[in-house]
């Protein structure tokens, strides 16, 4: 096989599995335990005091349809990025995290064994219906 065709062949080839890659990196979603009930019982206290006031169980559900085809880091980072309204970003990153395991539960979503983690796996997440 000349050269050009073995380059041109390779380059389809990793092309294909990078692809396929990324499509079985977003596979995982909200309804595969993406957080566990600990984050959600760390997260209550921190909801009821910064978030409860604003935003009720029905506030997450009118919004939830517009995260498709959005991971779910996105929906952590306009949380970081903008609440609460008065002081957005004031929490800590795991206070953020364990609020986004609070709005995934009382959402309906399971809780599971593995952690919610921004700085692991969430990008890979993506949202599933409600």
């Amino acid at each position: 096989m000349p050269l050009r065709h073995s380059l041109a062949l390779a380059t389809v080839v990793l092309a294909f599995a990078s692809v396929s890659s990324m499509a079985i990196a977003q596979q995982a979603t909200t309804n595969d335990g993406v957080y566990t009930q600990a984050q959600v019982d760390a997260g209550r206290e921190t909801f009821t005091e910064y978030c409860a006031a604003c935003h009720e169980t029905k506030f997450y559900q009118d919004i939830w349809p517009a995260w498709e085809g959005r991971s779910l880091k996105n929906f952590w980072f306009i949380i970081v990025g903008e609440m609460p309204a008065d002081n957005p970003g004031m929490l800590y990153d795991e206070e953020y995290t364990n609020i986004v395991a609070t709005i995934l539960a009382d959402l309906g979503f399971p809780a599971g064994d593995t952690p919610l983690d921004p700085n692991g796996n969430m990008e890979e997440i993506g949202r599933a219906h409600v």
